[in-house]
Order: structure tokens, then C-alpha cells, then sequence
């Protein structure tokens, strides 16, 4: 901690040549990004500028990722720089391992709100945002075409409008993966209702008020007509066996849609503007390098976070990692790959999660109740009270 209020954490304080140091440097593998081979000529770049800091890259598997770090951090080994995604923030910021970000860069205003959102926690920023990941909207235009529907839905009642043609054709309006995080399942739903998780200051669930009660009626009612698989609901097949991977799926909110365009060929693919109910919304997530305060070399773990987050070398890394770029003044990277294209259109609209250190206890308390509503028929507003109860007494 002495570090992390010595360490400076303004855009640029010292002369280059004066920063000294070695930066451990954690990285996972980026789509086709996977080796350390990768990073080395930036590197090298990186000490064009700054000669005498060095970067110890060591290459990270995600499998069993969070296990490697806590380890790390009990053996006093942890990294200076980590990649994040932002159900790890809420986690170390509150246990006070990270160093505040907000001063790092004097532009983060040409940065999209949604991916600053998100590596937010209590009003800091905490994780320097490197990437996005967009679950865009698409209808495969072969089940629109075989049930006479002539439009790709963008609210919740259009869906509902070509749900029974759809079903009548013999294939499903859209699915719900029910044992998936319920950051791209029901929270969707929810936010898209005008609903929140939790309440402003996250002392108490509110997902159980009536944009709740709605959102998972709608979810409801989806099931009970068989408009979505029901065998989805309670496993994840994968994905060519699954109904989308079947070319059996009318609307897909926010489903692999590089996978279904590989599948079915990009002619079969419609993208769709992001749905919308109340408040438009699409899911994604945000990935981006946070700096544990216990480095000793503060000011040139900073200097390699603003390098990695400028936008030239933004510009190198993703469209070979085949990401979205936080930065809203990075665009067109796609522009050969009209299904890639598509997605960077919904980047303002993504939420990832909830900024809170419990977020994944919560939706584990949830996720069963949503389970009885779907499978059982239980009664929506009273199994979101019952997980309400639940979800209060850990926070």
C-alpha cells in the first residue's frame, strides 16, 4: 500500500529516460493472439521510448486463471500488470490491491462510456480498457424466409410478432441458454426491461421489481409457447448440435455470429440493430490491464499500460485478435468483413455485468430460481422475491 500512495499516477510524470525497472507483465491469449512470440516487436517498441524499463512477459492460460493469481498474490508474486475482465475488478479493488486509473490518461474521453463503465468500480477506474466483445444481433434469413416473416426483430414485439409463424414453420423464434452466465441471459433481459441487479448504492437486489417481473414473464411465456428450445434452457449442447448451430434459431440475441456465418455462410445472416424494449441494450464484455498497487516500479508499469492503450498499437493488436476497440476513435477496422463490421454499431450499448465483488455469488442464488420459472412454471414474481431474499442476506 506504502507503493500505491508513493506511486505517481499521472499521464506522463517522468523523463523516459529516467524510468527504470521491470515490469512483470501478465497477458492471456487474445483470440489469435495466443504466444509470447506475438508481443515481442512491441515490446521493443515500447523501448524505443523507454530504454531502461524491461517487460517480463509470462504467458497466462485462462484455464484455471483465477486460481493462478490468488496463489500468486498469497506467495507475494503477483504481477504488475494483469489483463482483466470486469468481474475481477470489484474483487481486488475492494480487497485495496489495485491502483487507481483515472489520471493514467489525459484522453479517456475518446473512450466509449460503456467500456470505462466497466472497468469501474466505486467511482475509480481501476482496469485500463484493451478490447470489447460484442454479442451482435442477427436472424438467419433461411428461418425468416421458410415461416414468411419478413423482418428481423428489434423489440421485444416483433419478437413476439413472428414468434408463432416461426414456431409454426417448424423452428424456434430464439433460444435461452439457461445454465450460461446470466450476464448475457436474463440480465439482458432485465436491463432491456429498464432494470437494474441491484440498487444505486448495491445494498439490496431490485432486480424482483416489475421490469423484472416483465423481463422474466417474457421469458416465461417464450418457454411455455415453445418458442425457444426447452433442452437449452437446462444444458448447453455444443454448438453444432444446438438449434442455432442447426440453422433452427429466427433470431439470435447476441449469439456466435462469426460461428453461425462459418456454419451457414454470411449470405444466411442478417445482422439486426441492438433489441430493445425500454432501454436498448447488448451484451459483451470488456477486457483491459490493471496495476496491482504492491509493485515496486509504479510509474513504468503506467508508462506500459498507456503504451498498450494508445491507439497505434490498438490499431496492431485487434484486428488481429479480432476485437472490438474500446476507443471510439478507432473505427472501420472491419470494413472487409461486413458480419464483423456490424457489431462495432452496438459497442456504446454493451453492459457487461455487475461492478460488484459478489457478482458471481449472485447470479449463482439466481440463476436456480430463473431455472423453476422456466422449467417448472413457478410463478415469476414470487421466485425473483424468494432469490431476492437470498441475494440480500450476502450483501
Amino acid at each position: 500500500m506504502l507503493t500505491a500512495c508513493t506511486g505517481s499516477t499521472a499521464a506522463e510524470t517522468t523523463d523516459p529516460d529516467e524510468l527504470a525497472g521491470t515490469v512483470t507483465f501478465w497477458p492471456y491469449p487474445m483470440g489469435a493472439v495466443k504466444d509470447a512470440s506475438w508481443w515481442q516487436p512491441h515490446i521493443d517498441e515500447f523501448n524505443e521510448t523507454y530504454p531502461n524499463v524491461e517487460i517480463d512477459l509470462q504467458m497466462q492460460a485462462f484455464s484455471g486463471r483465477e486460481e493462478a493469481l490468488v496463489t500468486a498474490i498469497s506467495g507475494g508474486n503477483e504481477p504488475d500488470v494483469v489483463y482483466f475482465n470486469p468481474d475481477f475488478v470489484p474483487k481486488y479493488a475492494e480487497e485495496e490491491l489495485l491502483l487507481p486509473l483515472d489520471d493514467l490518461r489525459d484522453d479517456w474521453d475518446t473512450f466509449h462510456q460503456s467500456a470505462r463503465q466497466a472497468m469501474t468500480y466505486d467511482d475509480t477506474l481501476y482496469s485500463a480498457p484493451q478490447l470489447v466483445t460484442v454479442a451482435t444481433d442477427f436472424c438467419n434469413v433461411n428461418v425468416l424466409a421458410s415461416a414468411g416473416v419478413s423482418i428481423c426483430p428489434t423489440t421485444w414485439d416483433e419478437l413476439r410478432e413472428i414468434a408463432p409463424a416461426v414456431k409454426d414453420a417448424g423452428h424456434y423464434a430464439t433460444n435461452y441458454y439457461g445454465t450460461a452466465t446470466l450476464n448475457a441471459t436474463f440480465y439482458r433481459y432485465l436491463w432491456q426491461a429498464g432494470g437494474e441487479v441491484l440498487n444505486e448504492d448495491m445494498s439490496e437486489a431490485t432486480f424482483n421489481d416489475d421490469a423484472g417481473v416483465e423481463a422474466l414473464t417474457f421469458l416465461k411465456e417464450m418457454a411455455d409457447n415453445e418458442w425457444i428450445p426447452r433442452e437449452e434452457i437446462a444444458t448447453i449442447p455444443p454448438f453444432e448440435q444446438s438449434e442455432q448451430g442447426l440453422g433452427n434459431v429466427a433470431y439470435n440475441g447476441g449469439g456466435n455470429i462469426v460461428a453461425n456465418a462459418d456454419l451457414h455462410g454470411a449470405d444466411a445472416i442478417e445482422v439486426a440493430p441492438t433489441m430493445k424494449h425500454v432501454e436498448q441494450v447488448a451484451t459483451g464484455t470488456v477486457g483491459g490491464w490493471s496495476i496491482f498497487n504492491t509493485t515496486d516500479v509504479p510509474e513504468a508499469a503506467q508508462a506500459w499500460v498507456r503504451f498498450l492503450t494508445d491507439a497505434d498499437f490498438m490499431s496492431q493488436l485487434l484486428p488481429e485478435a479480432r476485437y472490438y476497440s474500446p476507443r471510439a476513435d478507432i473505427t472501420d477496422m472491419y470494413t472487409d468483413d461486413p458480419v464483423m463490421a456490424a457489431g462495432e454499431t452496438a459497442i456504446p450499448f454493451v453492459r457487461s455485468g455487475v461492478a460488484h465483488p459478489k457478482a458471481r455469488e449472485i447470479i449463482d442464488l439466481l440463476k436456480p430460481h430463473i431455472q423453476r420459472v422456466l422449467l417448472e412454471g413457478a410463478d415469476p414474481r414470487e421466485a425473483l422475491n424468494a432469490a431476492a431474499d437470498e441475494v440480500n442476506r450476502i450483501l
